[in-house]
């Protein structure tokens, strides 16, 4: 590899391994070995590798057009996929399309500043956004991580935002935090209510910090957070990239399961089934009126804005998903993940916080310095695996996820059985 910076690897990266073909849930490596992808390519492949359904969706596409410009002209697939995002919320909402996730969060953040100006609201120009937060790697994202590693190197760039730490925890929905933290939020309160009438949106990832190690937030925390939000017209920005349309068992987890329709919901990854990169911002009407009423123009565009190919996909995913009911696979098989759990945890003593929820499930383990060894281990026995700092996760495609985790428990049991602490 003599031309090619990969991404989050140092300069001169080893264990690199080389993909000549996928199938299935698997990477093929040039040796001809067959990889698990346990991780679903960095959790954006819900249907696996070369669906047959998703290039099926491409190439009738292709037949037609594969891209043209957004700016003035629509067709009826990304109006459909506009329909499909929006049919199950209760409030009627517009969709606007970009790129990537990081550039759907951006989208957000400057539609709910820009509201605030066509509302004579200027001073609300804060976000408040929580502690182990990530919602992308641009730099206006960057300004409402809360991770300091990620941005430590640009704050001098960075807008000053409010975070909010002592976040509540759970290991899994059944533990009592879930449904009670009163007591987490009474600490809180005072510092929300010296800072609320600065925020012009509150930002969530809804349960599941990703980048933070799979960490997993009290419900009762955020429904409490976004009934705060709600009660001090503060706008509601829910970062969906990693955990809606199937991955935690729900299309929308902040309407499903938090009970709110945020201001703005933002989608990704799993999208377009990680075929071909588009990103989704969900803005309710009420939000659309302010620049409707005053004619005003959102400067924002992206070259693939609406891209064609990718909507394409999207419809085929989004009614594979309902039709096809994944999101009941996802429930069904959350308690065969957490007996998995259960059972390494059992078995290996060094192991410790087991979590999960939906198809995500995660433990850490108890020697950090001995991180080094899970990718080449997991790589001689036949699974893709990237851990984050001491935590070991899966997150795998979920359309065959019944048969897969019987060849995840396997193959994470041999790693384990390896691993030297």
């Amino acid at each position: 590899m003599q031309y090619t910076w990969l991404p989050a690897s140092s300069p001169d990266p080893k264990d690199i391994i080389k993909v000549v073909k996928t199938e299935g849930s698997h990477l093929i490596l040039d040796n001809g070995n067959a990889i698990y992808d346990a991780i679903s390519s960095w959790w954006c492949k819900p249907m696996g590798h070369r669906h047959p359904l998703m290039q099926e969706a491409l190439i009738e596409q292709l037949a037609r057009y594969e891209h043209h410009i957004p700016a003035n002209t629509y067709n009826d697939n990304i109006e459909e996929l506009s329909y499909k995002l929006t049919n199950k919320l209760q409030n009627p909402y517009k969709v606007m399309y970009a790129s990537d996730g990081s550039s759907a969060i951006e989208i957000a953040m400057k539609l709910s500043y820009e509201t605030r100006l066509l509302t004579n609201e200027p001073n609300r120009n804060k976000f408040l956004a929580l502690n182990n937060s990530y919602h992308g790697e641009t730099i206006f994202t960057l300004s409402v991580c809360g991770l300091d590693n990620y941005k430590k190197n640009y704050k001098p760039f960075l807008t000053d935002n409010y975070f909010i730490n002592n976040i509540p925890y759970v290991n899994f929905t059944s533990d009592s935090l879930w449904l009670d933290c009163r007591d987490a939020f009474k600490d809180i309160e005072t510092y929300l209510d010296n800072i609320k009438t600065n925020i012009t949106a509150l930002i969530i990832e809804p349960v599941v910090q990703g980048a933070a190690g799979l960490k997993i937030i009290s419900k009762d925390f955020l429904v409490k957070l976004l009934k705060w939000a709600k009660n001090n017209n503060i706008h509601i920005i829910s970062d969906e990239i990693m955990v809606g349309l199937g991955r935690l068992g729900f299309f929308c987890v902040t309407k499903e399961l938090l009970g709110f329709e945020a201001d703005f919901i933002c989608f990704a990854k799993n999208l377009t089934a990680g075929i071909i990169p588009m990103s989704a911002v969900l803005i309710k009407n009420s939000i659309f009126d302010n620049f409707k009423i005053k004619n005003k123009l959102f400067a924002h565009s992206h070259t693939h804005s609406c891209n064609s190919l990718a909507a394409s996909v999207a419809n085929k995913y989004l009614s594979y998903l309902e039709e096809n009911n994944l999101n009941k696979v996802v429930f069904d098989n959350e308690i065969k993940i957490r007996q998995m759990l259960g059972l390494l945890s059992n078995k290996y003593s060094f192991i410790d916080n087991i979590r999960a929820i939906g198809s995500i499930a995660a433990f850490d383990i108890n020697s950090i310095n001995n991180m080094e060894q899970v990718f080449s281990l997991a790589i001689k026995h036949g699974i893709y695996l990237r851990p984050i700092g001491n935590t070991l996760y899966i997150m795998p495609p979920i359309y065959n996820l019944r048969n897969d985790l019987i060849e995840i428990e396997s193959k994470l049991i041999n790693i384990l059985d390896d691993f030297s602490i």
